[in-house]
């Protein structure tokens, strides 16, 4: 058995216990068809509740949909989360959807500079903003640092430059889109079972992804020039894509089951 199964066994043993928890500190709150699936945030909590942080870091607010779940989840923890764009409409909307949520501090600022300076030791840290190999690089930063206790990142798509790089270098990280985990939870994303896996090629595609990186579980340093190494080489396979003319790779993205449907 390899760390990866070792660890998805343990979690999806305490996860059946979490779940009660979670529908009732979630239910009947608003949910936005786009950013983090249920499936993924209680991915998250039942990753993180045995944990009971103090602190827990967002970046990547949005209109607040998994800021507020956050919320609800840990009342007890403080949620901090940090904004790039101050100006945006969906401000306005996330401030009336945290309305009453005495937990939350809302920031603005970019996170590449700022996350650094603000993870405590002992956070947990939420990256829905920046993306990509961008996101994993300063996730890898993070940890490198040895502050927070374990650092997510969401976007990590089946199929994209970022997700071959955790699978090569990172085969123990813990994925939301796992077969046994979707099998289990799908069921908290959609109104119908999803069809089998056996049955639908592009079954392979649900969820944009959560990947978790937890202290200490690698070389977080090397990981982090191995990813400039890989983000550099990216970058010129794309350049080389666009000079030759060639259309852009369809990735796992561009499949994506409707929430709902």
């Amino acid at each position: 058995m390899n760390a990866r199964t070792a660890r998805l066994a343990k979690l999806l043993n305490q996860a059946e216990a979490w779940l009660p928890i979670y529908l009732e500190r979630t239910g009947g709150l608003s949910r936005e068809k786009k950013g983090i699936r249920p499936s993924e945030l209680f991915f998250f909590f039942a990753l993180v509740a045995p944990l009971k942080p103090a602190r827990i870091v967002e970046s990547g607010r949005a209109r607040a949909q998994s800021t507020l779940v956050l919320s609800r989840l840990f009342p007890k923890a403080r949620i901090v989360s940090l904004e790039a764009d101050s100006r945006s409409p969906d401000v306005a909307l996330a401030a009336e959807r945290l309305r009453g949520c005495e937990n939350v501090e809302c920031l603005f600022g970019d996170s590449l500079r700022l996350l650094p300076e603000l993870v405590q030791v002992g956070d947990v840290v939420l990256i829905d903003g920046p993306k990509d190999f961008r996101a994993l690089k300063l996730a890898f930063r993070l940890l490198a640092g040895g502050k927070p206790t374990a650092v997510f990142a969401h976007d990590l798509w089946r199929g994209s430059p970022a997700r071959k790089f955790v699978d090569r270098y990172l085969p123990a990280a813990l994925l939301s889109d796992d077969r046994q985990w979707v099998e289990r939870y799908a069921t908290l994303d959609f109104k119908k079972p999803l069809p089998p896996f056996e049955s639908s090629g592009r079954h392979w595609a649900y969820g944009a992804t959560l990947g978790c990186f937890e202290k200490q579980a690698a070389n977080y340093g090397r990981c982090l020039l191995q990813c400039s190494a890989a983000q550099g080489a990216d970058r010129l396979r794309e350049t080389a894509r666009k000079i030759l003319g060639r259309p852009p790779t369809v990735r796992p993205k561009d499949f994506e089951p409707q929430l709902g449907s």
